[in-house]
């Protein structure tokens, strides 16, 4: 699925996560560094290159969200939730952008099989309203300070949840 948004030089598109975006996210500033090593799906979000029928979002990427399994092993494995692992969107898109990338994500989500998203997101960072726009709900709070991989955290961080329904809507 693609789609344009009006008056816009990017769109957005459903894309398998590959090395090549792999790689793009290492080089991105995002405050975790390293990217997912493996996903279910990607958004991306791409500038409009021309094409046949219209303009269309093939060139270079401005940004993704990546949608794995969870990393909580205690969380079903079998592709039904989903986690936003990463999230990163070129800073001159303009505003929305996160909202409206979300929602397409939430669709992609839902078309898969999933009956939940979730996502995590440190409040030193940023306040997570794009999350709330897109309809999650807040879902809790890490245990704060913790040794993760080769990094410590902080702090807690906040848990977003999103039930999709079989109806095409969610709740």
């Amino acid at each position: 699925m693609i789609i344009i948004p009006d008056n816009a030089s990017h769109g957005y598109r459903i894309e398998p996560y590959t090395h090549a975006m792999r790689d793009w996210l290492g080089g991105t500033d995002h405050y975790l560094g390293n990217p997912p090593p493996g996903a279910m799906f990607a958004v991306a979000v791409r500038e409009l290159r021309p094409a046949l029928f219209g303009d269309l979002p093939t060139g270079p990427l401005l940004g993704a969200v990546v949608v794995g399994r969870p990393v909580a092993p205690k969380l079903p494995q079998d592709g039904s939730v989903g986690q936003i692992t990463r999230m990163w969107l070129d800073p001159s898109l303009p505003h929305g952008t996160a909202s409206n990338v979300l929602r397409l994500t939430i669709w992609a989500a839902w078309a898969r099989g999933c009956v939940s998203l979730i996502t995590y997101h440190d409040r030193t960072r940023h306040t997570g309203c794009a999350y709330r726009k897109a309809g999650f709900r807040k879902d809790g709070v890490t245990n704060p300070a913790r040794l993760d991989g080769a990094h410590v955290r902080a702090g807690p961080l906040r848990g977003w949840l999103l039930r999709l329904s079989a109806g095409g809507a969610w709740t």
